[in-house]
């Protein structure tokens, strides 16, 4: 099961994966067999749930590493690898980055304290999770890469 949350407005996720208003404040649909859930917000996760696999998107600021349209990223390895495999497929840059500041770090660093600890946590319990955030601006086309990445991640089995 995928459990879905977002910075953005979600309205393009609801669309782009044909999802439907559940039950308290959840959009619900399937992927290619797979069962998609549309969070209110990453404080919807429950905690003690087993067998999920955790997508979060939203945005970043561009900087002097980051090109609009990049597309910066987090997650567990398994996740992290599907996700290559479809930015390949898409000609889509992916860029992997670290969420903590740290001197000796191989990866870029970018601000996101509130995702920090959900993150950590997830890391922990060797949770399959993925985060993407596009840096600015995010038109319509962004959004669309987003759809269309998540889409071939979830339908890589």
């Amino acid at each position: 099961m995928y459990r879905l949350f977002s910075e953005l407005s979600p309205d393009f996720l609801i669309q782009g994966f044909g999802l439907h208003q559940g039950e308290n404040e959840i959009y619900v649909g399937k992927v290619g067999g797979q069962e998609v859930h549309l969070l209110p917000s990453i404080a919807s996760l429950e905690a003690d749930e087993n067998d999920i696999k955790i997508f979060g998107v939203g945005f970043t600021e561009a900087d002097h590493h980051f090109r609009s349209g990049d597309i910066l990223m987090t997650g567990s390895d398994d996740l992290l690898d599907r996700a290559f495999r479809a930015m390949d497929e898409m000609e889509q840059r992916g860029v992997v980055v670290s969420l903590s500041a740290s001197p000796d770090s191989q990866y870029l660093y970018i601000s996101k304290e509130l995702m920090d600890p959900y993150v950590q946590e997830w890391r922990s319990r060797k949770i399959s999770f993925l985060c993407l955030w596009m840096v600015d601006p995010i038109e319509s086309e962004g959004q669309a890469k987003l759809v269309t990445l998540l889409r071939k991640v979830i339908l890589m089995n």
